[in-house]
């Protein structure tokens, strides 16, 4: 067959080792860049996850809040939301008239509270180390207080998955936690 084919003049072209390696290499350079990129990409889906259950968390209390008074089948006068300076939970506290607790829960996830504030002017910023939110039933506005002081706003620092740091806001007007601007957080990430 072989002497059929050169007989016909047809030639045989093939890659050599030295093209073949080449290539190879390129293939192998292509694939490590895409592995690192991916495993970025990964880690900021992963950050975002976090923030996004803690906002979808927050939200969904407030909302269940405005709507109803029940919890666990009991009946409330007041939810109370706490928050400790390098804490990683949210801790809530449903309260009958007589303070006595109907059910107290957390809300644990890949987090830490690195930082409290209730100033953003960073001439005078005033660092806490703990905080509580009062909400009553069917109402919007709340009452942000630590134990000796009322508050007006509050802005957290929360690092997820020790990688990433994302600000919060809670405004006594409407007692809803929102994620903060970028220039805005980069003031309160700023001055520690």
């Amino acid at each position: 067959m072989i002497q059929k084919l050169k007989s016909q003049n047809i030639s045989f072209k093939a890659f050599t080792l030295i093209e073949l390696v080449i290539v190879l290499v390129i293939i192998w350079i292509m694939l490590m860049a895409t592995v690192y990129f991916s495993g970025e990409q990964i880690q900021k889906v992963r950050d975002k996850t976090v923030k996004e259950s803690i906002l979808a968390e927050m939200q969904s209390r407030y909302s269940r809040n405005l709507w109803s008074s029940s919890y666990a089948g009991e009946i409330y006068n007041n939810m109370e939301i706490s928050m400790e300076k390098d804490g990683n939970n949210i801790n809530f506290r449903y309260l009958t008239g007589k303070d006595s607790e109907i059910q107290t829960d957390s809300f644990v996830d890949k987090f830490e509270i690195k930082r409290i504030t209730t100033n953003l002017d960073t001439s005078d910023i005033n660092d806490i180390d703990s905080i509580a939110l009062n909400y009553s039933p069917y109402n919007i506005s709340c009452k942000i207080w630590t134990w000796d002081e009322n508050y007006a706003d509050v802005y957290f620092v929360i690092r997820v998955n020790d990688s990433r740091d994302y600000c919060f806001n809670i405004s006594q007007k409407n007692c809803r936690f929102f994620e903060m601007s970028k220039p805005k957080c980069g003031i309160l990430i700023g001055p520690k």
